[in-house]
């Protein structure tokens, strides 16, 4: 499997994992959205490569 077809996969997961997070109802929505925000940052990671 070549890099670039993990590194796609990992960030496609990520962006599912933020908008299910994103739709999860919860009462600390400055936790979601660090959480979320985190979940981007890494995806950005991913995809630059540091």
């Amino acid at each position: 499997m070549k890099v670039g077809v993990v590194i796609r996969m990992l960030a496609a997961r990520l962006e599912r994992e933020r908008a299910a997070a994103m739709t999860e109802p919860t009462e600390d929505l400055g936790w979601q959205a660090g959480f979320c925000e985190g979940l981007k940052h890494a995806q950005h990671v991913i995809r630059s490569g540091g």
